[in-house]
């Protein structure tokens, strides 16, 4: 990506400015710049920070809106997993799923026997133009015995079966985020992370652009838009209300737990005993379990997990998967974030089931539009539906949209690593094959970019602490390219050293320390930071 510069967004107007970096508001800023749009996007935190990291690592196909007879939202699902298959192969993998059958109207192998049929026919064209490595099988039944063996614990209690299914597994969801955010900066969308949105401008009760801060160095900036969208996700209900719109945005706290328990290549789902279903997702050997719901709704900035919630939601992982024994020191990390939420006829709090796009105008406040997000698959095609409207609000003429079909930076399957090595021979160096493969699994072509670092400096070579396998090249590197400007973005969201658990004191110190050094933070600085890493560990 292009070095951040805060200082374009005040050098003219632009079409369209998105207000919110998650991958909602990065999908949306790619499809309008990429369709001739002239583009920008601020984000307060980092990007991909918020929901769109609380995440469980899947692409699904919406099976459970078949279930609920949604045949629309199935359909939109099928077509976004597939979307996703042909524009981010490198970071998607197969993954099937296994949910026990039961003696029961909801739950029995005729239900799902016809949920399959329908699913099928849905999902006929699942694979065109998708890799051969990513096919999805179609979906089937199981035998009870074959069930029993492959999904340890499950309720033995009136079972007859299993329905097994496959969607995708997001490898590395963080990076699939970043891919977004390169994406619109080729587009030449102007696009920074740790600017907020303080105002609105108006004239003549038209929002025509935002007041924001550029949090890193406390400047004040005023960034003229003829079209705002505000994709802030949990601040969404903040940013309608800095435009005049008053309209409520509730939320619920959505959780996923990382644990140290070991995991098979099968994905399993089961129903608590309040009849919540959930998931238990293997991912680097591990499970992942998701995901739980707060009961009340909650405060965008209020998402710290408390002692109670944990418990709570450790219980109901142990009725879902009795051969799990999850307990508290078995949670590495609590993915946690806010949420939209709705209230049912009797008043009750569950989560939206489908995305809004809103133009503020029909609330009397022109130039303006709110988009809310439901789930991190659709965001794509929300994406293209946005520009869509928004080409129309401005009396606009777009190229049609490619992003459904165009390979995003670096999620394209090639031999990376054979770039790689390459790169490495050519500056007379020989890397070895866990490097290479390691470098080229995270960061694709740019990993030639980090060879040619360690080249230059050969110091930049050696792990950032013993044992690991991020080296001190790539702290630089995600500093230099991916807008990495604090400790957390570079341990959680880019190098994914920490992205699985606290990767430990000495690991957190030594990227502290190549950060210290490369953007240039006092002691005093680098002790805050170390701080705030230790802080997305707190449970």
């Amino acid at each position: 990506m292009r070095p951040r510069d805060t200082q374009r967004f005040e050098t003219g107007e632009y079409d369209l400015l998105v207000v919110g970096g998650g991958v909602y508001g990065l999908a949306i800023a790619y499809d309008a710049a990429s369709r001739g749009l002239k583009t920008a996007l601020i984000e307060a935190s980092d990007f991909g920070s918020g929901a769109s990291f609380n995440h469980q690592k899947t692409v699904h196909g919406g099976l459970r809106s078949l279930q609920s007879g949604r045949l629309d939202r199935a359909r939109e699902a099928i077509h976004e997993r597939r979307a996703l298959g042909r524009i981010a192969p490198w970071f998607l993998r197969p993954l099937p799923f296994l949910v026990g059958t039961y003696r029961s109207a909801v739950k029995s192998r005729v239900a799902l026997r016809g949920a399959f049929r329908v699913d099928a026919w849905l999902g006929r064209h699942r694979n065109v133009g998708v890799e051969p490595e990513l096919h999805l099988p179609r979906p089937k039944l199981l035998s009870k015995a074959a069930t029993l063996r492959l999904f340890a614990g499950v309720k033995p209690q009136n079972l007859t079966g299993g329905a097994q299914w496959y969607d995708y597994q997001i490898v590395e969801s963080e990076r699939l985020a970043l891919a977004f955010a390169a994406a619109a900066d080729l587009s030449r969308a102007d696009i920074a992370n740790y600017v907020e949105a303080t105002g609105a401008i108006k004239q003549n009760g038209r929002v025509t652009g935002v007041t924001a801060r550029d949090t890193e160095d406390d400047r004040e900036l005023t960034i003229r838009a003829k079209l705002t969208v505000n994709a802030a996700g949990a601040r969404a209900g903040e940013v309608m209300a800095l435009f005049g719109v008053n309209r409520p945005h509730p939320l619920l706290k959505a959780m996923n737990l990382v644990t140290s328990k070991p995991a098979s290549d099968i994905a399993l789902a089961a129903p608590t005993a309040g009849g919540r279903m959930l998931t238990q997702v293997p991912w680097r050997g591990r499970a992942v379990i998701g995901t739980a719901h707060s009961d009340t709704l909650v405060d965008p900035h209020a998402l710290e997990v408390t002692p109670r919630e944990l418990e709570t939601f450790i219980a109901q992982a142990n009725e879902a998967f009795p051969a799990l024994k999850l307990t508290r020191e078995d949670v590495r990390l609590v993915h946690r974030g806010a949420v939209p939420a709705a209230l049912n006829r009797a008043g009750q709090p569950e989560l939206r089931s489908a995305p809004e796009i809103r133009d503020h105008a029909k609330d009397g406040v022109a130039g303006a539009m709110t988009v809310i997000g439901v789930k991190y698959t659709t965001a794509r095609g929300v994406a293209e539906r946005v520009v869509d409207v928004a080409g129309s609000i401005l009396g606009r003429r777009l190229s049609r949209c490619r992003t459904a079909t165009t390979p995003l930076p670096g999620a394209a399957i090639a031999d990376h690593e054979a770039l790689a090595i390459e790169t490495a021979r050519a500056a007379a160096m020989e890397l070895p094959q866990p490097v290479t493969r390691h470098l080229s699994a995270l960061y694709a072509e740019s990993s030639a970019a980090i060879v040619r670092l360690i080249a230059d400096r050969p110091e930049l070579g050696e792990p950032v602490a013993p044992g690991w396998e991020t080296l001190r090249a790539e702290v630089v590197h995600v500093i230099r390219h991916e807008m990495a400007l604090h400790l957390t973005d570079i341990v959680v969201r880019r190098t994914a050293l920490g992205s699985s658990g606290h990767p430990g004191a000495e690991a957190v110190v030594g990227c502290g320390r190549m950060a210290a050094q490369e953007l240039g933070w006092s002691p005093e600085r680098l002790e805050q930071e170390i701080a705030a890493v230790e802080a997305v560990y707190a449970i």
